[in-house]
């Protein structure tokens, strides 16, 4: 399990969290991208939460493995918050988010009448409601820069973190069988299940990354509000961060 040091990071994130939430310029912000922000931040302190309940976890060997999927959902989180932050303009900013959610909302409606289409009569009611509600949703402009995980990235700035990490997550995502390796002992010759060998090394990477990437989301947001406190909290943080993680790393 990993060090209190380490661990005590969580708790530093949330109560950066915390200090942001009580600031007038974050409670009473007139930013019309702002709704967008409030939404991404709750879900990123509650995966963040998440992932301190299982990394906490004793009754689950090698717990840190069930954290991977939270850490590429925080991961896209933190490209949204990115990109919504740097916007140049936050009217078409907002525009575009609400085109992602007619699309998201259309696909899932397509989805509907493709079933009704082979097995007729199968739908429910409030399913034929949604289908015929939201299957021709039209978009008033190209979002694919927003739909195109990689794309969002990029126009993020942030497209070496989408390589280094994201894009590798997907394996422990979606089955992938190279992924084996990790839920047993690997003897040389083959694989016991169940049998879990300890890696401080993949978990304190892991560790590393979520609260690199946790501080790194809530510096664009202190630096999007002006809110020089939060921002001279954050990078005490940081500092405290890199002196545990990457000097140990170097070490």
């Amino acid at each position: 399990m990993a060090t209190e040091e380490k661990m005590q990071f969580f708790d530093k994130i949330f109560d950066l969290y915390n200090d942001l939430q009580k600031e007038e310029k974050f409670t009473n912000s007139k930013e019309a991208v702002m709704h967008l922000i409030y939404h991404l931040s709750l879900k990123y302190q509650r995966s963040l939460k998440t992932m301190q309940i299982i990394m906490d976890s004793r009754e689950i060997k090698n717990s840190y493995l069930e954290t991977l999927p939270l850490l590429r959902i925080q991961l896209e989180t933190f490209f949204h918050i990115a990109y919504i932050t740097k916007h140049d303009d936050p009217t078409i900013c907002v525009e575009e988010y609400e085109n992602l959610q007619k699309l998201q909302l259309k696909r899932v409606a397509l989805n509907f009448k493709r079933l009704d289409n082979r097995k007729p009569k199968r739908l429910h009611n409030d399913e034929k409601q949604f289908m015929n509600l939201h299957k021709n949703n039209r978009l008033s402009m190209n979002i694919d820069h927003l739909d195109i995980l990689w794309r969002l990235a990029e126009a993020a700035d942030k497209y070496e973190e989408y390589v280094r990490i994201y894009s590798l997550l997907s394996s422990y995502v979606h089955y992938n069988p190279s992924t084996r390796e990790s839920y047993g002992n690997n003897t040389g010759d083959k694989i016991i299940y169940n049998q879990f060998i300890y890696n401080e090394q993949e978990e304190n990477i892991i560790l590393q990354y979520s609260i690199g990437i946790a501080l790194s989301a809530i510096k664009c947001i202190s630096e999007f509000l002006d809110a020089k406190e939060i921002q001279e909290k954050t990078y005490t943080v940081f500092k405290e961060w890199a002196n545990v993680f990457r000097k140990k790393a170097k070490a």
